[in-house]
């Protein structure tokens, strides 16, 4: 009897050789990591070798680092389904819009906005483990902690301060928000 050829048996055995724990990481760091080079230019103008060269050796650093890769596994198929969800969402509203749809504007979109962010990180979260699934240790954890939340009330505080209404008769900083969202709903 012949031997069927499946396509799950090509997956398993790239999965047992490493591809997906290996390969595909290393492609994604080095393909960000040399796209942002030879975007910015941080390093110079003509200098694609030694953006090659770095990018190497960040995707060499970041595959000896099991949590990372982990993440990195856990977190992409995650956001991936919640780019589908909102990609369907978005092609069923313009279907009942029943005419040409121009996108999410005002505070409808900055709701999806808030809406999204949140999505992402809950998609760094696994239901098993809780905050824990983030794979990172509880000192990297303290320090994000404590370094991010006093920066996201700074920003959100100089944003506040700073915004102003275009204006008089429309409302800035907090009030645009929460007239967005009652708007919205």
């Amino acid at each position: 009897m012949v031997a069927e050829f499946t396509f799950a048996d090509t997956v398993e055995t790239l999965k047992e050789i490493g591809v997906f724990d290996f390969l595909l990481p290393f492609l994604l760091i080095f393909s960000i990591i040399f796209a942002a080079l030879e975007k910015t230019k941080i390093l110079g103008e003509d200098k694609t070798n030694i953006n090659v060269i770095v990018s190497a050796i960040i995707g060499m650093l970041v595959l000896i680092q099991p949590g990372i890769i982990q993440t990195i596994n856990l977190f992409l198929p995650r956001v991936s389904l919640i780019i589908v969800v909102v990609l369907m969402g978005l092609l069923v509203i313009a279907v009942l819009a029943g005419k040409k749809f121009e996108g999410l504007k005002g505070g409808l979109l900055s709701f999806a906005v808030i809406i999204a962010l949140i999505a992402v990180f809950l998609a760094l979260i696994t239901p098993e483990q809780g905050f824990s699934g983030l794979n990172i240790s509880s000192q990297d954890r303290a320090i994000l902690l404590n370094i991010g939340v006093p920066l996201l009330v700074f920003f959100l505080a100089i944003w506040l301060v700073t915004s102003k209404p275009k204006d008089k008769s429309e409302p800035g900083g907090l009030k645009k928000i929460m007239k967005a969202i009652e708007e919205g709903v």
